[in-house]
């Protein structure tokens, strides 16, 4: 029984594997490979020839096809810098009046929180079209990342509430004994004491904004504001698809994210841990 036990988790572990990083390796096998190999009939999954050419093509500067992404890159930073800037603070101090201060109607707004997790913004993407065409908005990076926090704010804003109240409250009611006030409060003792929460929302933004597709489709028409997710998409046309230049525009891609979550991934595994613990 133990042996088959064994055999059922290996093969759920290799089953994990397969699903989760069977489709970057088989992108990166699809970047490296000449485009008259993908037209050839064969049995192998692997190229004869490995060529670094299309990665050559859009890291070299003045390529048409390169500067497309360079710039798709920067747009995906800038909307990142803007939805980090205006989303943490937002979501930490909404946090704190949520976990420390007792008001009417708390309760319904934690409430409304929940219910607000698990509406899709595209139920409001019209109404979202509809205003930025009014307000002359389309094809701004501030107000598209704007729609990006009002995305992300009711989970975030959540998971820090948890946190905070995780905090013992004595070490508060000190330094306000001590002669702190309430923002010298938060600063002094949440904000330290809360990183790995922090640092997870801030992360579970960088990398929501950094991979969004639809909301950009749609409000984001201009090669000044279309992110890199947009801009890979549109290496395949009607008329010509790039097998191999796409596969390399889309591990390049890929590398921020990876890197950010790789760095920061013990502070994302403890703060959702300590988020989720209160309701």
């Amino acid at each position: 029984m133990k042996v088959w036990k064994r055999v059922g988790y290996l093969f759920a572990l290799a089953l994990f594997l397969v699903l989760t990083l069977g489709p970057f390796l088989w992108t990166f096998v699809l970047s490296v490979t000449p485009e008259y190999a993908m037209m050839e009939k064969s049995t192998s999954l692997l190229p004869e020839v490995v060529t670094f050419d299309n990665y050559r093509e859009l890291l070299t500067q003045g390529t048409r096809k390169g500067s497309v992404l360079i710039m798709g890159i920067k747009n995906a930073l800038k909307a990142v810098g803007v939805t980090l800037a205006l989303g943490i603070p937002i979501a930490m101090m909404s946090a704190y009046a949520l976990s420390r201060m007792e008001f009417r109607g708390r309760r319904l707004i934690r409430n409304m929180l929940l219910i607000t997790m698990v509406i899709p913004v595209m139920a409001t993407i019209i109404p979202l079209f509809r205003l930025f065409v009014a307000r002359q908005w389309l094809d701004d990076v501030f107000w598209l990342a704007m729609v990006y926090v009002s995305s992300y704010l009711p989970m975030v804003t959540w998971l820090m509430s948890n946190y905070f109240a995780t905090i013992p409250k004595e070490l508060e009611e000190a330094a306000l004994i001590d002669g702190c006030g309430r923002l010298a409060s938060f600063l002094r003792i949440i904000v330290p004491a809360s990183y790995p929460i922090i640092l997870s929302a801030a992360l579970i933004m960088f990398l929501n904004t950094w991979s969004q597709f639809q909301i950009p489709l749609i409000l984001a028409s201009s090669i000044q504001t279309k992110p890199v997710a947009i801009v890979v998409s549109e290496f395949m046309t009607k008329d010509s698809v790039q097998y191999g230049l796409t596969a390399a525009a889309g591990m390049i891609a890929v590398v921020p994210p990876a890197v950010t979550a790789l760095v920061f991934r013990r502070f994302l595994i403890s703060g959702m841990m300590g988020g989720a613990v209160k309701g």
